[in-house]
């Protein structure tokens, strides 16, 4: 455990604060995290105190940056928010390549 007000101060502490994202981080077992998908189609949520908060779950192993997986989540999150799907883009350049999209 971590006393925040007292390692940062007291402005690093909020009485209120809206959560808006879930980031979960997995440790995979046999290289696989079971159920989760490399490029979900769907935002995963998860309901807390009757409030469905988009959830996202993070793999991590040995030797990976966290803070900078865990910043790209929000990021990604923040993109999505101002309707930009880097998921979707991503489909569609790869069908653009193969020939099979617009």
């Amino acid at each position: 455990m971590l006393n925040i007000r007292t390692i940062f101060g007291e402005t690093a502490v909020r009485v209120r604060k809206n959560l808006k994202i879930i980031v979960q981080l997995e440790k995979p077992v046999g290289g696989v995290i079971p159920g989760l998908e490399r490029l979900p189609l769907e935002a995963s949520t998860e309901e807390i105190l009757g409030v469905r908060i988009r959830k996202v779950v993070l793999p991590v192993a040995a030797g990976r940056n966290l803070a900078v997986l865990v910043e790209a989540a929000v990021r990604n999150y923040v993109l999505q928010l101002r309707g930009i799907d880097s998921t979707q883009d991503f489909i569609r350049r790869q069908e653009q390549h193969f020939g099979r999209g617009p």
